[in-house]
């Protein structure tokens, strides 16, 4: 009798004798090869499946740090001063994004980490801006020390966005 290359299956040829223990061992190899590859894919699906949760928990801790970001604000008094020899200064409890500064009478400046400066909305001029770390320093090099947003024993109030992250 001859038997196949791969699992030694029965191939009967016209003078073997059929014996039912041939065909219960060739069932029986089946099964136990049917049964490995399905085990063996399972286990490659519970791999993969548990890999992918990683990858989409990854991502996902990821995607929720961005567009988030935490509202911080502040204030201080201004002092009269300005120019370089007098920037303004605030350090942030968080990296800061955007910082917008009012005063009492609603004029308000911008900062962004744009080209290291600011806008400021009340003298329509920019500032120089020194952004490092945490903290944020600004000065005009003209103008006053109100439109630099430090006009003496003035109100200033502080909104900022800091990253979530």
């Amino acid at each position: 009798m001859n038997k196949t290359s791969n699992y030694q299956l029965n191939q009967w040829e016209l003078h073997d004798r059929v014996m039912m223990q041939d065909f219960n061992a060739d069932n029986a190899k089946i099964d136990a090869a049917l049964k490995a590859e399905v085990d063996a894919r399972a286990a490659a699906d519970a791999a993969e499946t548990s890999a992918r949760k990683t990858t989409d928990a990854a991502i996902q801790a990821e995607l929720a740090k961005r567009g988030n970001c935490k509202i911080w604000t502040t204030g201080y008094t201004g002092d009269g001063t300005h120019g370089a020899e007098h920037a303004n200064k605030i350090t942030f409890p968080g990296s800061p994004i955007v910082v917008w500064i009012f005063d009492q009478d609603s004029r308000v400046m911008c900062i962004g980490p744009y080209k290291g400066s600011c806008l400021n909305y009340m003298s329509g001029g920019t500032c120089n801006v020194d952004w490092k770390g945490n903290t944020v320093s600004w000065y005009l090099a003209t103008g006053t020390s109100y439109s630099q947003m430090n006009g003496p024993n003035m109100a200033y109030y502080v909104v900022a966005l800091l990253r979530a992250d």
